[in-house]
């Protein structure tokens, strides 16, 4: 997957992120902007206000997201949610494992191997 599908999957998807998005790309390559940039400045601030905020339902949606892009079994997705979203939102995953019930298999596994390799 381009990073230019990749960002507009995270639009689509996510229709109220629209805004942080367009100001993110705007001055770079508009969609074409690298997917670590969109996913790193865009969703994981949104997914550490979600947590911050107890958003259940969100927090559920960006999951479950999460796990269909790391299901594509796609080498650019996986690198792009671990260093982008999952690494940047590794302290928030330890301080409440409870987590784990909204994680799908895939997500689970890119977690445990993101502990494993430390």
């Amino acid at each position: 997957m381009t990073s230019k599908e990749l960002n507009l999957l995270l639009i689509k998807t996510f229709p109220n992120l629209n805004n942080a998005y367009e100001q993110e790309v705007s001055w770079q390559e508009g969609n074409r902007t690298g997917s670590h940039t969109v996913y790193g400045d865009v969703l994981t601030p949104y997914v550490i206000s979600c947590i911050e905020n107890n958003n259940q339902k969100e927090i559920k949606k960006i999951f479950t997201y999460i796990d269909f892009l790391l299901s594509k079994k796609d080498s650019y997705i996986e690198e792009v949610i671990t260093f982008s979203v999952l690494e940047s939102i590794e302290y928030l995953l330890n301080q409440n494992r409870g987590f784990l019930s909204v994680m799908g298999k895939e997500t689970k596994r890119v977690v445990k191997e993101q502990e494993q390799a430390k």
